[in-house]
């Protein structure tokens, strides 16, 4: 629906316009698309907070902390400028679209499926009510909204598949994204190439669920046509696969990851639990075994790969005995990292009605023995590479606690080390040195990184 408001009269030209972006590297990339099309009108992007004469507010609806979260951001910009537009959207737009609308300020509350006509709304300027334009949820977000340019950024998210088909008990991202719709290979090779062009050093590979691309295409095709694609081109920078599920971690996924030179040896899997029972009452497709025995051949075949996991503690019917079978899964592999997320009760879902629900202290200390795991497995993986070299991208921005340079490995280490400004944004080889608490020191190898 669009009930467009009257327009106010008598306000100054909109001119500049600051985005927040909240939630996952899908959201991340729409955010860079709708910059690339505020520059094409002739909008000047300026950093959230601003202050903006327009604010875009991209809210994130995984559960009910992220729907506070993006309550929290819409309130900023409006106290940054109490007179500015304000345009909310995203997935918590999509699915609350009236209790966005009922907070003070909004102007615009638009969904996922009308993103790509933000800008002709901020050009209509403020309204004297909400104007809720919430295309239907199964659409998703269209993929005439492209990012394309850099803007100086070093890394580029690559959004190639939108939706999810899963259910899973927990989430309600089917209803604010729509099911799975896949971009076909041609156009991905076509943005590939543009990407590639505007200067990009790595581009990641991101979609709501990655791992189902290609199925909507009517073909027998994978994620991994994309990888294989990559691979043919042999493009001049790097990339990165975001996240999949443990089942989509194929054998012919991790050949192509053993023999690449341009796909990054990291990899996301998202878990959630480790005990069976709970991953049936999750909805989710696979056993703890399965999860077990691709995180084994990973580490057997890619050299040096990072694995990270994400887990949720405490969801219902999770006792002492299924979370110990979760924690002693991930204690006994040769995991990189956790990400870890408590349970929440999220309207709209199955698992609110679920029995054996967990009471929040018992969460809280399972999150707590998650932490302490998490740290242990990341201070084993970085003191391994003391000593080893490693290919770096030197991001833009520098350190704000040592004012060393930082960047990131190919098996996605953060590395701080010491070098000029003329190094941002370029790969230097590194050898690594000593581990700090959020990754590791190192020095640059001149030998094999003569830069000018």
């Amino acid at each position: 629906m669009d009930n467009r408001g009257d327009k106010m009269s008598g306000l100054t030209a909109i001119s500049t316009v600051a985005i927040s972006t909240l939630g996952c590297k899908s959201n991340q990339y729409d955010s860079s698309a709708l910059e690339d099309a505020l520059k094409e009108a002739s909008l000047q992007v300026v950093p959230f907070p601003g202050p903006a004469d327009a604010y875009i507010i991209n809210t994130c609806t995984v559960t009910g902390r992220t729907d506070h979260q993006s309550r929290q951001t819409i309130r900023k910009a409006r106290n940054v400028n109490p007179g500015a537009l304000v345009i909310v959207t995203g997935c918590y737009a999509q699915v609350s679209p009236d209790e966005v609308s009922s907070i003070e300020g909004v102007d615009y509350v638009v969904g996922n499926p009308e993103k790509g006509k933000i800008v002709e709304y901020i050009l209509s300027g403020k309204q004297r009510s909400p104007v809720e334009a919430i295309g239907a949820w199964q659409e998703g977000t269209p993929w005439t909204l492209r990012a394309r340019t850099s803007g100086g950024r070093t890394r580029a998210n690559f959004k190639i598949q939108e939706g999810c088909g899963r259910a899973c008990a927990y989430c309600i991202i089917p209803m604010a994204r729509g099911l799975s719709r896949s971009l076909p290979l041609a156009e991905i090779e076509r943005e590939l190439d543009a990407l590639v062009e505007s200067g990009y050093k790595e581009i990641i590979l991101t979609g709501i669920h990655l791992g189902a691309w290609g199925a909507d295409l009517g073909q027998s095709t994978d994620i991994t046509s994309v990888l294989e694609l990559i691979e043919k081109k042999n493009y001049p920078c790097r990339f990165r696969v975001s996240s999949l599920d443990p089942d989509e971690a194929t054998d012919r996924l991790i050949d192509i990851l053993k023999g690449s030179k341009r796909i990054c040896n990291h990899l996301h899997l998202a878990l959630q639990s480790g005990d069976d029972a709970v991953l049936r009452r999750m909805r989710r497709p696979y056993k703890g075994g399965l999860f077990g025995e691709r995180v084994e051949r990973l580490s057997a075949s890619v050299p040096e790969i990072s694995i990270g996991v994400d887990i949720i503690a405490g969801f219902p019917g999770e006792g002492e005995k299924e979370f110990d079978n979760t924690y002693s899964l991930l204690n006994g592999l040769p995991v990189s990292y956790l990400h870890i997320f408590p349970f929440s009760k999220r309207p709209g879902t199955a698992a609110v009605d679920y029995d054996g629900q967990v009471a929040p202290l018992k969460i809280k200390e399972r999150c707590e023995r998650l932490h302490a795991l998490d740290e242990g497995k990341r201070a084993a993986f970085h003191k391994s590479f003391i000593g080893k070299k490693a290919s770096v991208l030197v991001e833009i921005g520098r350190d704000k606690k040592s004012g060393l340079l930082k960047g990131r490995a190919r098996n996605y280490i953060q590395v701080f080390l010491n070098g000029e400004d003329r190094l941002k944004r370029e790969v230097v080889e590194a050898r690594l040195t000593a581990c700090v608490d959020s990754g590791m020191t190192a020095v640059i190898d001149w030998s094999f990184s003569p830069l000018p």
